[in-house]
């Protein structure tokens, strides 16, 4: 017994050594850099300028203002003219406690007007009220002066204004409807109310000075049965002028200044009635409100001028951008800025970091550099303004080398379930992103840490069924200006060291210690197997989908097409190719036995290869170009199954209504993937990430579409008959999910 306990422990130990020798022999591959890169949004200041024009017309005041805001005022240049004494009120006569009634019978009255120097005249005011309410018209005009009569003649002097009064004696203003230019003469101011209705019992009454008036060479004339008749001289009625004189003034006479940051400027002339004054550096922000520049002046009246200028502007607008940092290449810097020209004269300036190199600008997809300023002296880059236009698209590109820095790492082989650990050396400011990726150059961690301190770490846990083999640490470091990129490769291994004795122990007690042992090899082995499985059936599943060119589904017992769909620009008559189907069916190949899961056969048809498959109350056709993978057989059953419950009740009753089967599409994108075959259009990116992969294809997509005359595309035509590799498969999906490829159907 003990001879066979020492031979069956002899077998096992030779065994065990076998294996133990076998996983010796397993090589640790350090993985390359596969180009992985790191992209960070980023923001810039770009220096906008511009000029604004503006000129008003009979203003007393300087209010700047602009339709948009934010802008600062560098330079202002203003140009007056027609610079006279602004409104003033010239009282004429104001005494007397007398009045006479407008009304039914006496219709008008008149005073006469000595005008003394040319004026425009505005408005006037009189002094009266008015007797109870009125249904008349009653004006006030301006008349000329007959001078043999000296009453009012016929000619009137710009229009009439209905008579602005009321029930208690004051001053009352009236407007003229436009100024009325009055050359230096006589002329009459008329209460007029020859429409005076014959029942309107109301009084309109007008003061005037009958004791002390020093106007007395002024004439007073009535208005009665159609006919103007003197009523007195040296007692006129109480009146005041709204006027403008038109005397231009030297800016320089009236000491006229305007005020502009807290600072008086001087009105320079160059002849009487123009003034011009032009104020560089200056700092003025402008903002919805507009500004208001004060006009100071000598004269005890307010002045009227004509006035144009011209602002230089300049604000400073934010970018967005990104940097792509990557080991393989060096810094890639995009600034994509909105220009838009608000007014005159439009321009713009980008100060770019003194590290950049290779600068680029591309307006509409059109690089232009040798067209702009690129001042690499001033680190600058300036657009004139006959380069842009209103809805042009711009890029900014530029690269500079990455800036170095170092990790502490004081090991680099771990075991699985061990904490990775490694310090940064000497930090710089700004942000450091640590990512890691395993053996099959996938990302398993992200960590971002701002302004680290000097004993900052960056610190991951290996689980404990982490595969054996090399894990790659990319340190990406970005302080808005420069970028730069250290890598370390880290090492997974499994345990070296076997307790012989607990092996002995295990392998006499149970008999199968050895096996247990080269288990836990092989089941790491088959983990690592799982993993470059699932790679092989994505690219798998992607290779039957692009093979797919048309899919039928039939009702059985009518052999009717309940639903069929084209994904390839090769068109199938499909009742033919189901009609051929169902006549090699029935000579030989009737899959009566089909119920609970489908039965599939394979027929050659001119290039294609066909898959017919039965279940219960259908069968499904898909032609290809080629044969598909093992999986896709395993689809074609769950997407049978999926039919079957969704409508088995529809196709168990079927009498030829197609209308219930209109979702079958639904199921072939959600277990078919089909929407990677639809038509694809391609929409903005916005704020979205873009890795490098994913903006080859979408390059390639404007491609395919501009040669076509297009705006759709097929991946078919993106892919067209190369190999896929897993990375660009994943872009594609990631694409699709984004919906910046956005299928048609």
């Amino acid at each position: 017994m003990n001879n066979r306990i020492k031979s069956f422990i002899s077998i096992n130990l030779l065994i065990l050594s076998v294996l133990i020798a076998c996983c010796d022999q397993i090589d640790i591959s350090y993985a390359q850099s596969n180009g992985d890169s790191l992209i960070l949004d980023t923001n810039y200041n770009l220096h906008e300028f511009s000029n604004f024009s503006t000129l008003k017309t009979n203003t007393n005041r300087i209010n700047i203002s602009i339709p948009s805001s934010n802008w600062n005022i560098t330079s202002l240049e203003m140009n007056f003219t027609d610079i006279k004494i602004g409104e003033e009120i010239v009282s004429i006569e104001e005494g007397g406690s007398s009045f006479k009634p407008i009304y039914k019978s006496v219709k008008g009255y008149g005073v006469q007007l000595n005008i003394t120097e040319d004026i425009t005249l505005l408005g006037v005011e009189i002094y009266g009220y008015l007797d109870f309410a009125s249904s008349s018209s009653v004006y006030v005009q301006i008349n000329g002066f007959d001078q043999v009569n000296h009453w009012p003649n016929a000619t009137r002097y710009g229009n009439p204004v209905p008579i602005n009064i009321s029930s208690i004696p004051s001053w009352y203003v009236q407007n003229f409807p436009e100024p009325i230019p009055l050359s230096k003469g006589s002329y009459y101011l008329v209460v007029n109310g020859s429409e005076y209705f014959t029942w309107d019992n109301s009084d309109h009454n007008w003061f005037l000075n009958e004791e002390d008036s020093i106007h007395t060479e002024l004439y007073t004339s009535k208005y009665v049965s159609g006919v103007w008749a003197i009523e007195t001289q040296g007692k006129p009625f109480r009146h005041k002028l709204i006027q403008r004189t038109d005397q231009s003034f030297d800016p320089e006479d009236i000491n006229m200044t305007i005020m502009v940051e807290d600072s008086i400027v001087n009105i320079t002339s160059s002849s009487p009635g123009i003034g011009n004054v032009k104020i560089t550096s200056l700092n003025l922000p402008l903002d919805q409100t507009g500004i208001n520049i004060p006009v100071y002046h000598n004269q005890s009246v307010g002045l009227m001028f004509n006035l144009s200028y011209n602002l230089e502007l300049e604000k400073f607008i934010s970018s967005p951008g990104i940097v792509e940092i990557a080991e393989t290449h060096d810094n890639y810097w995009s600034v994509t800025p909105t220009i838009n020209p608000e007014f005159s004269n439009y321009s713009v300036k980008f100060k770019f970091p003194h590290k950049w190199s290779d600068v680029s600008v591309i307006r509409n997809d059109v690089n232009i550099s040798s067209l702009v300023d690129i001042n690499y002296f001033e680190m600058s880059i300036y657009i004139a303004n006959n380069l842009i236009s209103e809805g042009d698209s711009w890029e900014i590109t530029a690269t500079s080398s990455k800036m170095d820095f170092s990790l502490d790492v004081s090991r680099t082989e771990y075991y699985a379930g061990q904490e990775l650990k490694f310090f940064l050396t000497d930090p710089k400011e700004g942000n450091y992103t640590f990512i890691l990726t395993d053996i099959f150059n996938d990302q398993i961690n992200s960590t971002t840490k701002s302004n680290p301190t000097p004993s900052y770490s960056f610190t991951y846990t290996f689980p404990s069924n982490a595969l054996d083999g090399s894990y790659k640490a990319f340190v990406y470091w970005f302080n808005g200006t420069d970028a730069g990129i250290a890598t370390q490769v880290f090492s997974v291994i499994l345990p070296e060291v076997i307790d012989w004795a607990l092996i002995i122990g295990i392998v006499v007690i149970v008999g199968l210690g050895s096996a247990v042992t080269a288990s836990s090899v092989v089941l790491a082995k088959k983990s690592k197997r799982k993993k470059i499985a699932i790679k092989e059936k994505t690219i798998n599943k992607f290779m039957d989908i692009l093979n797919l060119n048309y899919a039928i589904i039939i009702e059985k017992q009518s052999s009717l097409n309940i639903y069929d769909q084209a994904f390839s620009e090769k068109k199938f008559n499909s009742t033919l190719v189901s009609g051929f189907l169902e006549a090699i069916r029935t000579f030989g190949l009737d899959l009566s036995r089909s119920g609970e899961h489908s039965q599939t056969v394979k027929l050659e048809y001119q290039d294609s290869k066909i898959l017919m498959s039965d279940f219960r109350h259908f069968r499904l056709i898909f032609i290809m170009k080629d044969l598909p993978s093992p999986q896709f057989y395993d689809v074609i059953d769950e997407l049978s199954l999926a039919i079957e419950e969704k409508y088995g009740i529809y196709l168990k009753e079927f009498k030829g209504n197609l209308q219930p089967f209109e979702g079958i599409e639904s199921l072939l994108r959600k277990h078919m993937g089909t929407s990677f075959l639809y038509p694809l259009k391609l929409t903005g990116t916005g704020k979205m990430k873009i890795v490098p992969t994913e903006k080859s294809l979408i390059n390639k997509a404007i491609e395919i579409m501009k040669k076509n005359g297009s705006d759709n595309f097929y991946v078919t035509q993106l892919i067209g008959e190369k190999t896929f590799d897993s990375k660009e498969i994943e872009a594609l999906y990631s694409l699709i999910i984004k919906r910046i490829f956005n299928p048609l159907n």
